[in-house]
């Protein structure tokens, strides 16, 4: 076996895809809201926490979410949103399939009030009526082309690309490579690189990776996994993934959870991903998504990219940078709305 001290395998499922029920998950915050910057001010930031304003501030986009989810994705069985207690003004709360959950009715009492995403989707499986196969969002990750159960789920196995990376840092600053080197350093602990590569050598060396091949031939020389390449899509995860790694590193995660803000010593849901492709519990799949950076991009690529056809998936970053906020909020709004111009039932008529 590739795992060197092996935890349960519970939730490994087979069959036909319909047999399957599939949830998203999704967290959204208000950060102009003024009961959460009340609760917010309460709590001082250490040195290694990322609490910039970028992390909290709405861009009105949201609704824009829906409309994609309802257009390109209708088989879902629910949508369960995540929030602090606020929710949009626009927002029809009655829809059959939302399920609201405040932060309170599925992370544990001594984690909150929390201002951390890490928080929320470390404790993700704890959503009441969760099912055991559902796609993990962030609210600027867009459903942009019609897609089949089948394009997350295969056999019930989450789909994924495997390919490999290397953890880089160009600044003091950067706050995301601390997090991945924590989480290989649990991967490298748990499995064994050439075990799990032997074992599952067709769903590392896909077809479908492309150019990802060339990164998964160089780097099988190392002897422990160096880091994987993130996709910045939404991710289909099996629940029974998160229960065992909680199983396995409770004390990790756990001091994580009591981190207020996000910070450098954290694990993050990428832990959840990285587990299932170590574990082998995936199906391979072609990339299918792109990322784009608020302010990089001229307001023409941005739309080539949201409307042009070729992903099925796109994140629209926001960045802590210099640019003009309302000018590229309206940019965005207008661009989405020729996208998704129809109402959706999630909406209030």
């Amino acid at each position: 076996s590739g795992l060197r001290r092996r935890g349960t395998e519970k939730g490994r499922s087979t069959g036909p895809m319909s047999t399957h029920p599939i949830d998203i998950v999704i967290p959204w915050v208000d950060g102009s809201d003024p009961v959460w910057q009340a609760d917010h001010a309460k709590y001082r930031a250490s040195k290694s926490a990322d609490n910039h304003p970028a992390r909290y501030r709405e861009w009105g986009l949201f609704r824009y979410w829906f409309r994609g989810i309802e257009q390109n994705a209708p088989w879902v069985r629910k949508v369960h949103l995540l929030t602090y207690g606020h929710l949009p003004a626009w927002l029809e709360p009655d829809h059959p399939k939302l399920h609201i959950v405040n932060h309170r009715d599925f992370i544990p009492e001594e984690y909150l009030p929390t201002f951390s995403s890490h928080t929320i989707e470390l404790n993700m499986h704890r959503i009441p009526d969760l099912a055991e196969h559902f796609l993990y969002f962030n609210d600027d990750v867009y459903l942009m082309k019609p897609s089949q159960p089948e394009d997350f789920f295969r056999d019930g196995l989450p789909r994924d690309t495997a390919v490999m990376g290397v953890i880089k840092n160009n600044d003091t600053a950067n706050f995301m490579p601390y997090i991945m080197l924590n989480m290989m350093a649990l991967v490298n602990m748990s499995f064994d690189k050439r075990s799990v590569i032997r074992q599952n050598f067709g769903k590392w060396f896909y077809p479908g990776y492309g150019k990802g091949l060339l990164y998964n031939l160089y780097l099988l020389p190392w002897g422990d996994f160096t880091g994987f390449r993130n996709y910045h899509s939404c991710v289909s995860f099996c629940k029974s993934t998160l229960e065992e790694v909680w199983d396995r590193f409770p004390e990790v995660l756990d001091a994580t959870c009591r981190h207020k803000f996000r910070d450098r010593a954290d694990v993050n849901q990428y832990l959840f991903r990285y587990w299932q492709l170590a574990s082998g519990r995936f199906a391979p799949k072609k990339p299918d998504s792109t990322y784009l950076t608020i302010g990089k991009q001229s307001e023409s690529e941005v739309e080539r990219l949201l409307r042009g056809g070729k992903y099925r998936v796109v994140c629209v970053n926001d960045d802590p940078m210099d640019f003009d906020f309302d000018t590229e909020r309206q940019q965005l709004v207008d661009i989405f709305q020729r996208t998704f111009p129809q109402t959706s039932a999630f909406e209030r008529s």
